[in-house]
């Protein structure tokens, strides 16, 4: 019935909105499908609030006490796949890439159309009482899933018809870059609560400075290094889209945690958790200041939690890669942005900025941390935004602080830890003071090295990639435009013309 329903919209919606702009400019069709676009995120973002049993899905495992050893190969491989649309569809639809409006046509909606299919499938799971997100209307559940569903197909499928986009398989570059491609896409934007379904829960704890957490780093700091060596030389096109495809897939990541509930703890009010929201905010409206603040406060708040993570049980647990993948996202985004340069480099007037908007979060999470954990027994809990409220987490790596906790007032029923929050508020301003310092020796290192590179080829440095205005930016764009130069001057009468 359900798989009928959402066929057919499908079919009806794709009539009606191609004869609507059969006789329309193509830009307004292209803003028609953006909006399209972003309500299809909006749906997936919110979907992330409501109740999902699929999360207790262990291949074995213990979790809160309870032994889990139920798997569903076939649901996992759906979701996995079906989860590309959100961040894959943005990149097809806002950007001329073909390599995203491949993936979107020949990869993700055929497993929309696959989960459409099994449909009843994925209620079992959104129905469950076990979920810990909100239990909707069981109506309202079907619907929201429907409509869903139905904007999945409806997009690529535009997509495909619209702009008669279909993958060239004569263009050799353009095959191998697709089964190359999408490889990649599918690790990056794997759901975090997949790899539990498929392997278990793991009875491994991952410890900090052990050969999981050293290998955790190295692995970080070859990817960054591979995709600026890919893509340094590529347009500012093929960059742009990189970091913002990255930025969508965090953002996904990140309120993923939703489905394990949404308790005031869990807001995103810690400095590597709304990162994830500045940082799709800067990419999308291209703040160059809010990504500075981005690239040396949250760039310090995730490293710090990289050196001092807090692994959670079990080895390929929700919990655990949801904190891995989180923090290593929120680390490559603006380092690539900056390195790739989307934006300019950080400078002395980035320290203002940096100042700024760290003493306005520290504010604000003070306020209300303190106005939370007043009322905590109204509201189901206490809050540590920022680490703040703590004494004991605030000072676990630091025990000679521990004092500062101990310097406590109440006034009614809040708690106030002046000492705590004046040597929090200090500590972490010199410690993206340092971090600023030596992202300006890495400049100069990389500067010197550069100019090194360029004396030893000389006729490189009028039409160098790392100062080149946007326009010649990119190796490739450089070649091409050198071919003209020397085309027009092997025929000077077409150069006349």
């Amino acid at each position: 019935m359900y798989q009928g329903i959402i066929f057919g919209a499908v079919a009806l919606l794709s009539v009606i909105i191609l004869l609507s702009f059969r006789k329309v400019d193509d830009r307004k069709f292209d803003i028609f499908l953006k909006v399209v676009t972003i309500v299809f995120c909006a749906i997936g973002y919110f979907r992330y609030f409501l109740s999902d049993g699929f999360i207790f899905v262990m291949n074995g495992g213990w979790y809160d006490g309870i032994y889990y050893d139920n798997a569903d190969i076939w649901q996992s491989i759906l979701r996995w796949v079906y989860f590309t649309a959100y961040s894959v569809f943005p990149m097809a639809v806002f950007f001329k890439s073909r390599f995203f409006k491949n993936v979107a046509s020949y990869i993700t909606m055929p497993f929309a159309v696959l989960s459409a299919i099994f449909f009843e499938d994925y209620m079992v799971y959104f129905l469950s009482e076990s979920g810990r997100g909100i239990h909707g209307p069981e109506a309202f559940r079907y619907a929201y899933f429907v409509i869903e569903l139905v904007l999945a197909i409806l997009i690529p499928l535009l997509l495909q018809i619209k702009y008669k986009h279909y993958l060239n398989f004569k263009d050799k570059r353009e095959v191998i870059n697709f089964f190359v491609g999408f490889p990649l896409v599918l690790l990056v934007t794997i759901p975090v609560y997949v790899p539990q379904s498929l392997l278990g829960f793991g009875e491994e704890v991952y410890t900090m400075f052990g050969g999981f957490h050293f290998g955790w780093i190295g692995i970080l700091i070859a990817v960054i290094l591979a995709l600026y060596f890919v893509f340094r030389s590529r347009p500012m096109h093929d960059r742009k889209m990189l970091c913002m495809f990255l930025t969508f897939a965090l953002f996904f990541h990140y309120n993923s945690l939703y489905l394990m509930g949404a308790p005031l703890d869990r807001l995103p009010f810690q400095l590597c958790n709304i990162a994830s929201y500045f940082l799709l905010i800067a990419m999308v409206f291209n703040l160059g200041k809010m990504m500075q603040f981005c690239y040396i406060i949250n760039i310090t708040g995730t490293i710090l939690a990289i050196a001092a993570p807090t692994f959670e049980q079990g080895a390929v647990s929700f919990w655990t890669l949801h904190y891995i993948v989180e923090h290593s996202l929120v680390l490559v985004v603006p380092v690539l942005a900056m390195a790739l340069r989307l934006y300019p480099r950080v400078n002395n007037k980035s320290i203002k900025y940096a100042f700024i908007g760290f003493t306005a979060y520290f504010l604000f999470v003070f306020i209300l941390g303190t106005l939370m954990n007043g009322f905590s027994e109204e509201l189901g809990g206490k809050v540590n935004y920022f680490y703040m409220f703590d004494p004991v987490v605030a000072f676990d790596f630091l025990p000679f602080l521990s004092f500062a906790g101990e310097a406590y007032f109440t006034i009614g029923r809040f708690e106030f830890y002046p000492l705590m929050e004046i040597i929090i508020y200090f500590g972490f301003n010199a410690i993206w003071l340092s971090c600023y310092l030596v992202i300006r020796l890495i400049f100069k290192i990389c500067d010197r090295f550069h100019n090194r590179r360029l004396s030893r080829r000389p006729w490189r440095k009028k039409y160098d990639t790392y100062t080149l205005p946007q326009e010649f930016d990119g190796n490739l764009a450089v070649v091409e435009w050198l071919k003209n130069k020397k085309r027009q001057k092997s025929c000077p009468q077409n150069n006349e013309e």
